[in-house]
C-alpha cells in the first residue's frame, strides 16, 4: 500500500515539474481578473473583524493603489483605526496598552500591510518568484512560490487544480525579534471578472484576527489624507 502511494505522489510530482511556472503563474492571474484589476484605483469594503476571542466588530476597509490601506470601526464601544501609507503604518485601538496613536506591533503590521490588495498577492512580486514545485501543508499538496528578500520570507500554496491562494507564510526579517504569521484564505467570491477572498485569517505566536469582507465598492474614491498618522 505505501509503494502504491508513493507511487501516486511520484506521478504527481513528475506532472507538476512538467509544467512550466510561468504558465502555472498565467493562470493564477487570469483566475483572479488581474488585467481587470489593474485598472481598479480603490476599493470600500464594508465588513467585520473578530479577534482571538471570537469577538466580532463591524469595520470598514479602504484601499488605494498602489499599496495604501486603513482599516477602521468601532471595538467595544470605542473607535479604532490602523492604517499603512505606503512607508509608514499607525495605530490606535482600545485592545492596545495605551490609547493613543502609536506604531504597532510587527504582527498587526504584518496583518495590516497584508490584509488585502488589487488582485493576486503574488502579482507585485510575479518576476522575483522562485518556484518550488509540491510542498506538503496541513496534510495536503500544494504548489508554492517562494518570495526571498532582505525583509520577508513568503511562501505561497496555490490550490494544484485552481491555482488559487489559499495559504501564505510571512516571516519578518528585520525588527528586534523573529515575527510569523500565516495567511489563511478560505473562500473566494466572483465580483465580475474579479476574484476576491471573503475573508482573510492571521494566525500568530499569540495572535488572530480574522477580516471578513461583505460589501465591496470599487472605484468609488479614498482620500490620501486618510492613511497619514494623525497629528498629535
Amino acid at each position: 500500500m505505501r509503494i502504491f502511494l508513493g507511487l501516486i505522489i511520484c506521478q504527481i510530482i513528475g506532472t507538476v515539474y512538467a509544467q512550466d511556472a510561468s504558465q502555472i503563474l498565467r493562470e493564477h492571474f487570469k483566475d483572479y481578473g488581474q488585467e481587470q484589476w489593474n485598472d481598479v484605483r480603490s476599493v470600500t469594503i464594508d465588513g467585520r473583524l473578530v479577534d482571538e476571542d471570537y469577538y466580532g466588530c463591524k469595520m470598514k476597509v479602504s484601499l488605494k493603489q498602489p499599496d495604501k490601506i486603513r482599516i477602521d470601526g468601532t471595538y467595544k464601544k470605542k473607535g479604532f483605526a490602523e492604517a499603512y501609507n505606503g512607508l509608514t503604518s499607525w495605530i490606535v485601538a482600545p485592545w492596545r496598552e495605551t490609547y493613543e496613536v502609536t506604531y504597532p506591533e510587527p504582527a498587526e503590521e504584518l496583518s495590516l500591510i497584508h490584509a488585502l490588495g488589487f488582485g493576486s498577492p503574488l502579482y507585485p512580486f510575479r518576476d522575483h518568484l522562485k518556484f518550488e514545485g509540491l510542498k506538503s501543508f496541513e496534510g495536503e499538496l500544494y504548489l508554492t512560490f517562494v518570495l526571498d528578500e532582505s525583509a520577508y520570507l513568503k511562501t505561497f500554496y496555490l490550490g494544484r487544480e485552481d491555482y488559487r491562494l489559499y495559504f501564505e507564510e510571512i516571516s519578518l526579517r528585520f525588527g528586534s525579534q523573529p515575527t510569523k504569521i500565516l495567511k489563511v484564505t478560505e473562500k473566494y467570491k466572483q465580483y465580475g471578472e474579479l476574484l476576491m477572498p471573503t475573508a482573510a485569517i492571521f494566525e500568530g505566536e499569540d495572535y488572530y484576527k480574522e477580516l471578513i469582507f461583505d460589501q465591496v465598492y470599487l472605484n468609488m474614491g479614498v482620500n490620501d489624507q486618510i492613511f497619514e498618522r494623525p497629528k498629535e
